[in-house]
């Protein structure tokens, strides 16, 4: 079963500049009906493999998360 997963996965390679969704998921309570996603953000420094410094539209920073 992981395999047939694995083999559909898509790598995502993202870039400074890109507009990203950030999910909620452990970040604040989420109701049934909350929406699941947070953002767009701006990235702006690629720190390492699933790791970005994501700044808001009005280049406010956020905390560095793992994706």
């Amino acid at each position: 079963m992981a395999r047939a997963y694995d083999d559909k996965v898509r790598p995502r390679k993202f870039k400074e500049g890109d507009l990203v969704l950030r999910k909620k998921e452990g970040l604040e309570p989420v109701g049934k009906l909350d929406a699941k996603w947070d953002g767009p953000y701006v990235i702006v420094e690629v720190l390492g493999p699933g790791t970005y410094r994501l700044t808001t539209g009005d280049g406010q920073p956020l905390p560095i998360l793992a994706m």
